[in-house]
């Protein structure tokens, strides 16, 4: 399950620092400090970092561990998408075995063969954390550009976990962005977010994500692990992990149905 900071969540997609200063307010400089990098256009950085995650189509088996209140359940799935606007996805572990999950443009639904049963995710639904996760329906949905929804700027330079950052900040400027403002942490040398913060219109921190694992693929550094974990519920968080990953593989696109779906 991609987690892409930058522009799509991916099929479910599987989209963060102390010490910054609130937007708006630069952060107090070191007296003398030492000049850093030049930063880069943030628009530039963003294609760079979007044109590296970017695919025609992907297929893989996914693994979701969702940890609250102490204990942790697993979920297990099979998923397919075409670019950002299709995808499929099959719930494998038994307690969901069956459920899938279609997504086709800016509309969600949701089968449940136990019931027969099917249900289209939207308006409040849609904040909802999926499958009892800390990655919700919204984020799952999102495929637009960042760039037609938030203006972006790079702050700085900075290291994070041993490796070289550009700190990029991105302002909500539509009302239908998920977020007010995020921070995203791209790797100056991969072109990945390796690790966003995403906050509510009052300035409150409502989620963190960070990269833990990536993948070298065709070419391109790939996040195949990923972890997601509410600032607003102490000790909740998900981790999404995808295996047996094919990018760029032909799927039908008669896949995505709602008869496919139900099947």
């Amino acid at each position: 399950m991609r987690i892409t900071l930058l522009r799509r969540a991916a099929p479910l997609a599987l989209a963060l620092v102390l010490g910054l200063a609130p937007a708006g307010r630069a952060a107090p400089a070191a007296a003398q400090a030492p000049a850093g990098p030049e930063l880069p256009p943030a628009e530039e950085l963003l294609r760079r970092v979007d044109a590296n995650q970017a695919f025609g189509s992907i297929e893989y088996s996914g693994r979701m561990e969702i940890v609250s209140g102490g204990k942790t359940r697993v979920k297990t799935m099979r998923a397919s998408a075409l670019g950002d606007s299709k995808a499929l996805v099959e719930f494998t572990n038994p307690e969901d075995r069956g459920v899938r999950m279609l997504k086709v443009g800016k509309e969600l639904w949701m089968y449940f063969p136990k019931e027969n049963d099917t249900v289209k995710i939207s308006g409040h639904l849609l904040k909802e954390g999926m499958m009892g996760s800390d990655l919700s329906y919204e984020d799952a949905l999102e495929s637009d550009a960042l760039l037609e929804k938030y203006s972006a700027a790079v702050l700085r330079a900075e290291d994070l976990e041993g490796r070289p950052c550009w700190v990029v900040e991105l302002k909500a400027k539509t009302p239908t962005a998920n977020y007010d403002r995020r921070l995203v942490w791209v790797d100056r040398e991969r072109f990945v977010g390796l690790r966003g913060e995403m906050y509510a219109r009052s300035g409150k921190l409502l989620k963190t994500t960070r990269v833990l694992e990536l993948s070298r693929i065709g070419g391109r550094w790939f996040p195949v692990s990923s972890e997601i974990e509410s600032a607003l519920k102490k000790g909740s968080k998900t981790v999404v992990t995808m295996s047996e990953l094919k990018l760029d593989a032909a799927i039908p696109a008669s896949r995505f149905s709602l008869g496919e779906l139900t099947k």
